[in-house]
């Protein structure tokens, strides 16, 4: 459990990591490859996140339910 718990943190922070690089970059100038890298950086922020608070969540249920059987 803990494990996937190290996991799920580490991937919260590398989508926020992602997302600091992206307003960094984001100020540059208009053009369409910096639009383009701007677009991924967001979607892999904001896909990297969601799925490390997704797998936080099922890991705090699947650990409630195993305390519950042993009870």
């Amino acid at each position: 459990m803990l494990r996937k718990l190290k996991e799920s943190a580490l991937l919260i922070i590398i989508g926020e990591a992602l997302f600091w690089i992206f307003s960094y970059f984001s100020n540059s100038d208009n053009s369409s490859f910096s639009e383009f890298t701007s677009g991924i950086l967001l979607g892999l922020s904001i896909g990297i996140k969601i799925i490390g608070i997704v797998l936080l969540l099922f890991t705090i249920v699947k650990y409630q339910k195993s305390e519950k059987k042993d009870k």
